[in-house]
């Protein structure tokens, strides 16, 4: 067998992912047509293109867990041996591949039974769960794998999450919709799954053609959650979370009423962050910066009214981090022992 840390084998393994990666849509018709074949009903061929691309990463990364992660979350809406089939199909498909461009490959056909057994050992102990907790373990197993794509984009989306419950809180909305708003927020991006990854982490800014390539992240998103059970309810939010108030948004050009409340608050959110963190392209805003531009958009990108509790929640907290840096900054107070105090006129 070939040394797993031999250059020779990590170089094929890059490739064969690479080029696993590069040719999902067309793998992933080969796995739906294999599954069809052996009489196997599967889901749609973006929820097989998802598996392509964990496999693809979890190849180029000697990492299994890739596509664990990635069968938790369609255990919500599978039976075990039907997400077992798939990523047997997807395997065989991928050691196909590989061995049709590149030869020697018995490193990656060992790591491709270290996932099939993986996968049937871990749906065999893990039971679909019910409720709250089927649509959290969907949620984690969906972040997992956009991690894996993408780090800042994760952290993107759960920090969107984050600030529309502090909004709907503010608001004094029901705990249940705050929940709902908060896990919306947290999916918002999922459908960037699908961008290539020379626009989704391209360091300048798009051409037109790309850009329209990225605005279908939207209706991507919602349509893997669509094909998800337990997330189905949130796919209308995420499709519409760059509708603008004024009607010059994506996809649809919704506008004021036709906007639920919850995509008003998750386009906020969204914008906001997105405004004072890094991006590829350029540098994160201040939050002062955040803040004029919120009240640029009042009325006509956003919701006046979400605007201006998100302006509140934003200056709350950069007061409270100024307030925080100046006490970091204060020098300790002086201890002095009783003897060493001396107060005018007292008698010691």
């Amino acid at each position: 067998m070939q040394d797993d840390n031999h250059p020779d084998a990590h170089t094929t393994r890059a490739q064969i992912a690479e080029l696993l990666d590069e040719r999902r849509a067309q793998v992933a018709n080969d796995v739906v047509a294999r599954l069809k074949a052996a009489d196997i009903e599967c889901t749609s061929p973006l929820i097989v293109r998802t598996l392509v691309h964990a496999l693809a990463k979890a190849i180029a990364e000697s990492a299994p867990d890739v596509v664990i992660h990635w069968s938790r979350m369609v255990r919500q809406a599978q039976p075990a041996a039907v997400v077992i089939a798939m990523i047997d199909a997807a395997c065989d498909a991928a050691e196909e591949l590989a061995a049709k461009d590149h030869g020697d490959l018995a490193t990656v056909v060992v790591f491709l039974e270290i996932v099939k057994g993986r996968a049937r050992a871990q749906l065999a102990e893990e039971p679909a769960a019910n409720g709250d907790a089927t649509s959290q373990n969907a949620i984690q197993s969906l972040l997992a794998i956009l991690r894996a794509r993408d780090d800042a984009t994760c952290n993107h989306s759960r920090a969107t999450g984050e600030w529309g419950r502090r909004i709907a809180t503010r608001m004094g909305l029901d705990p249940r919709l705050v929940e709902r708003i908060g896990k919306a927020g947290v999916l918002h991006d999922i459908g960037k799954i699908r961008v290539p990854d020379s626009i989704l982490l391209k360091p300048g800014a798009l051409a037109p053609h790309e850009w329209e390539i990225m605005k279908r992240h939207a209706e991507a998103g919602a349509e893997i959650l669509s094909q998800i059970p337990a997330l189905a309810t949130y796919a209308p939010i995420v499709a519409a979370h760059h509708e603008r108030f004024d009607g010059r948004g994506y996809p649809h050009g919704l506008r004021g009423d036709e906007l639920t409340l919850e995509v008003r608050i998750v386009s906020v959110a969204d914008s906001f962050h997105a405004m004072v963190a890094d991006r590829p392209y350029r540098r994160a805003l201040s939050y002062g910066e955040a803040i004029a531009a919120l009240n640029d958009g009042r009325g006509t990108q956003w919701d006046s009214n979400i605007v201006d509790i998100m302006v509140t929640l934003a200056a709350e907290e950069r007061n409270c981090s100024v307030d925080a840096s100046l006490a970091a900054m204060m020098p300790a107070p002086l201890a002095l022992e009783p003897r060493n105090l001396r107060l005018p006129g007292a008698r010691l």
